[in-house]
């Protein structure tokens, strides 16, 4: 069943109206006709089965016939500190982000991020890839996006678990048990050209754990998208363990 974004204040009591670029691809592209039902999420966990009352040239009426509320709480929040990345290497990150579960991510200016133009214009960008992405996998609460922070600017002592992923990093490891409690994790990526050993010196200062993805050389896109997945996979084993 095709799954689409509303907004809250689009839904009023069981009604819900869709209109703009929203309505022209139900309409148009996927040529949805009044008495077919699709999903609506609003972004608050909240999920509508919504059959389709009428459509017309501007806007398309549907009727909620269901609603349920899917929880996206995890036991290990992620966190992907992501040093900022050219065009469609950033545009991949946050679309893959989002479908293995990150809960924010955070985008980092470092010292070899390239010149950052349209920073206001690109977090719009993201913020419907986010959504996109949402509707493919199912998600029903989009992945948070902060505003742009400098590396000195993370709020690292909020997280119970900091880690530093460094091409320099050669024995460090991640491993189910370090993580001993529930809790925070936050994952750092640098851009392109990696991180500056001054960076890795401040990070080492703030209480980050460096760790390895291994002996060979990761673009920053793959690194970031193989790290989450590591993570994520180790934090959800290890929260099946520690609640046994």
């Amino acid at each position: 069943m095709h799954r689409f974004f509303v907004p809250p204040q689009a839904i009023d009591g069981e009604t819900v109206v869709l209109s703009g670029n929203q309505a022209h691809h139900l309409r148009t592209v996927l040529r949805i006709r009044p008495g077919q039902t699709i999903e609506l999420f609003d972004g608050t966990g909240a999920v509508y089965r919504t059959e389709i009352k009428k459509s017309t040239e501007n806007t398309i009426e549907g009727h909620i016939i269901g609603h349920v509320v899917e929880s996206a709480k995890t036991d290990f929040p992620l966190t992907l500190a992501q040093g900022i990345l050219k065009g469609k290497k950033m545009d991949l990150v946050l679309q893959k982000a989002t479908e293995l579960g990150v809960d924010t991510l955070m985008p980092v200016l470092t010292r070899y991020c390239q010149q950052q133009k349209n920073l206001e214009r690109r977090l719009q960008r993201w913020q419907r890839i986010v959504l996109e992405a949402c509707k493919q996998c199912g998600r029903p609460t989009p992945m948070r996006i902060t505003p742009v922070v400098t590396l000195q600017d993370i709020p690292v002592p909020s997280f119970h678990y900091p880690l530093l992923c460094w091409e320099g990093e050669e024995q460090a490891m991640v491993h189910p048990e370090l993580f001993t409690i529930l809790g925070k994790v936050l994952l750092l990526i640098g851009p392109e050209g990696g991180f500056h050993k001054q960076e890795v010196q401040w990070a080492g200062d703030q209480g980050f754990q460096s760790v390895t993805l291994g002996p060979l050389v990761l673009r920053a896109e793959t690194a970031a998208i193989a790290a989450v997945g590591i993570i994520q996979y180790l934090t959800r084993l290890q929260a099946a363990r520690l609640q046994e």
